[in-house]
This record gives structure tokens, C-alpha cells and sequence, in this order.
């Protein structure tokens, strides 16, 4: 049986549903309506006892998902800012259906992956990696912040490496994920198609975790991880100013991009950011309350023009100079962050009524750090 549309295949092979993100072209960049149809797809399976598990993969590219499709939020948020609303709603449904699911989903991630498809990755039950991963959590650049609940994932990694990540946009490959927790699992790209042929054959779910683990490979490659103590003594300081003044001067072969990248990203971007990866107060104890915090942040954010201006300046015009509403990161006054923090009158968004009687509550995995 197979139903396809343009941007999402779906279909059933045996007891398992199968779910391809198909947009190669915009490197698998996630819409609204293919959000909605992920959405739609995941909760019939829920309720089919026909289904065992579900696969997500991504077609034939170097991406398995760049993200959300920000020109979309950038146009809804010139038609009505609230329109923006709606976007992360439907994305951030699909996440928290991922991280409720009733059954087994493996995400087999090969290649670049980012922002939403970091999510979607991240909170399946089995995520899976291949040697050609190529991570990043980019929005400071675009205007945004890590959303998607990076403030549990980033988190994972020991010292201050995932607030450096979050707050550059630093890319990481498979190794380094392994090695700082973020993810447990990884395979040769070359096996990632006969992975997926003998998930399908499986008979049930008992052996599903035996199986991945018997095509699990080292990763040895960890720049990040080598460069630990190096990035704790900088990125521990108190502040993002306080972070780019105790780069200066340093001769780190990566100091000069960490350098550059606090420079020219959005300055309340970075400074959301590390209040979000910082504050003991916003460290979310699920990632369902993660999410929720990142959709009232996602709606207030959006209010401030350097979401706009990114996308401008990086996507459409693509002059890379953008104009950002702070000029200095120590320009971004404490009230301001404050107010996009704050608790009264969040926006909050409910997962669908058809769904919330099949959602379980999964013991999450922590993933051990190399160190």
C-alpha cells in the first residue's frame, strides 16, 4: 500500500510505517502542510494495530533535513504575524507526537541536519546516525534560537559545548555527537538502506534494539570533544559579552569562526539562547515541557524584527549583512529578555484530541557523555 503526495512518501512495508521526507531540492526543509501530514500519518498508525513501528528517512540527497522552511514563517509573518503561530503549532505537534509515540520510531538520519530535523531525529525513540551526519543547531544566524527542545539535547554534552553550539551554530559531525551524548546510536551510510530493509522484516518488536545495535559503528572523529577544556574555559563566563571578550586574542584554530560567528549572528538571538541553555529556571524536566517553553519563546521572538532581517539577509537577498536591532551583544537589555521569559500569558499549544488517549510517557534515554 502506498500513498505518496510531493514532499512526503508515505506508505506501509509489512508491520511498518514508513515516512520519507522528499523535498531534496530545499534540502528537506519541513513545510507546514508537510509537518501536518507527518502529523495526520503518525497518529492513524498510532491507533492501527496493523502497524508495529514506524521508519523516517529522508529521500536520496545530502540532507536528511535542514530544518524548518523559514522563507514560509519569514512570508506568514509579513501577512500576519500570527500566521507564524500556526507554523510552530503544526511543527512543534510533530515533535511532541515523536516524543509521546505509543510505539517504536526509528529516525535514520543521513547527512545534513538541522533545527526541525534535529527534532525530528532526536525525540524518535530510536534515533539513528550515519558517518555522513553533519549537525548544527543554526538560528541565532537567521533570528531565532535552538528550538525543538535543544535545551535538553544541547544539555547532554558535558561542559559548555552545547551552549557554544547553540549559541554559534557550530557543526558537528557523528562522532562528536556520539562522544558528547547527544545521540547513542550510529551506522555506515553505506548500510543505512539494508538497515531499513531488515527493520521492515523484523516479525516484532523484540529484537528491533539487538538489530541496531548489531549495525552500530565508532565514529572516532571528535574535534569538539579534543577541544572541551578549551571551549569550558570560554564559554562558562557569565555573559555573552563576557564570552567574546575572552576570545580575543585567542589563537584556538577554532577561536576566529566562534569569533565571527558571535559578531555577525543576531545579538538577541545569542543572548536568548544563553539565557534558554543557562537558567537553571527554564531547564525543562521533559521535552514536552521543553517544547511548550520553545512555542511561547518561538510566538514572542517572532515580534522582533531580526527574525525578518535574517532570513532577508541570509535566504532572499543574500548580502549576509544584516541589520540586527542590537548592534553589541551587551546591548541586549536584561528587561528585554525578560519579558520574552516571561511566565504570564504564554502562548501554549494542545496536541490534537485524537491523539492524547493513544500518547505514552516514555522513560527517556540519557545518553552518557564521553567525559
Amino acid at each position: 500500500m502506498t500513498n505518496d503526495t510531493d514532499l512526503i512518501i508515505s506508505r506501509v512495508d509489512g508491520r511498518t510505517g514508513r515516512l520519507i521526507i522528499n523535498r531534496p531540492k530545499a534540502l528537506n526543509a519541513l513545510s507546514k502542510e508537510m509537518c501536518a501530514i507527518m502529523n495526520d500519518r503518525l497518529i492513524a498508525w498510532a491507533a492501527d494495530r496493523a502497524i508495529d513501528r514506524v521508519v523516517i528517512t529522508a529521500s536520496e540527497g545530502r540532507a536528511f533535513c535542514a530544518g524548518g522552511d523559514v522563507r514560509s514563517i519569514n512570508a506568514l509573518i509579513l501577512e500576519d504575524v500570527r500566521h507564524a503561530d500556526d507554523y510552530f503549532r503544526v511543527e512543534y505537534i510533530t515533535h511532541s507526537i515523536l516524543d509521546t509515540y505509543p510505539k517504536p520510531v526509528i529516525s535514520l538520519a543521513d547527512g545534513l541536519t538541522m533545527g526541525a530535523g534535529a527534532g525530528v531525529l532526536l525525540h524518535a525513540s530510536h534515533p539513528v546516525i550515519t558517518d555522513a551526519m553533519d549537525f548544527a543547531m543554526p538560528e541565532t544566524a537567521i533570528g531565532l534560537f535552538p528550538d525543538v527542545a535543544a535545551s535538553i539535547f544541547l544539555r547532554r554534552a558535558p561542559a559548555a559545548a552545547g551552549l557554544m553550539m547553540g549559541m554559534t551554530g557550530w557543526r558537528i559531525g557523528g562522532g562528536d555527537m556520539l562522544a558528547l551524548g547527544i545521540t547513542d546510536r550510529g551506522v555506515a551510510s553505506a548500510d543505512a538502506d539494508r538497515l531499513c530493509d531488515a527493520i521492515v522484516a523484523l516479525d516484532d518488536n523484540a529484537g528491533l534494539d539487538d538489530l541496531l545495535d548489531s549495525y552500530s559503528r565508532e565514529m572516532p572523529d571528535t574535534p569538539v570533544v579534543v577541544a572541551l577544556d578549551w571551549i569550558n574555559g570560554h564559554f562558562s563566563k557569565a555573559s555573552p559579552a563576557a564570552i567574546r571578550s575572552s576570545l580575543e586574542g585567542d589563537d584556538h584554530a577554532m577561536a576566529e569562526k566562534l569569533r565571527l560567528a558571535l559578531d555577525t549572528r543576531s545579538p538577541l538571538s545569542i543572548a536568548v539562547t544563553h539565557e534558554l541553555l543557562t537558567n537553571e529556571a527554564h531547564h525543562s524536566a521533559s521535552i514536552r515541557e521543553a517544547i511548550q517553553l520553545d512555542y511561547a519563546l518561538a510566538c514572542r521572538i517572532c515580534r522582533y524584527p531580526d527574525f525578518i532581517e535574517g532570513v532577508r539577509a541570509l535566504l532572499i537577498d543574500k548580502d549576509n549583512a544584516p541589520s540586527w536591532m542590537h548592534r553589541r551583544l551587551d546591548d541586549v537589555a536584561a528587561e528585554t529578555i525578560a519579558a520574552i521569559f516571561a511566565e504570564d500569558d504564554r502562548p501554549r499549544f494542545d496536541l490534537p484530541a485524537d491523539y492524547i488517549p493513544l500518547m505514552t510517557t516514555r522513560v527517556r534515554l540519557r545518553y552518557t557523555p564521553c567525559c
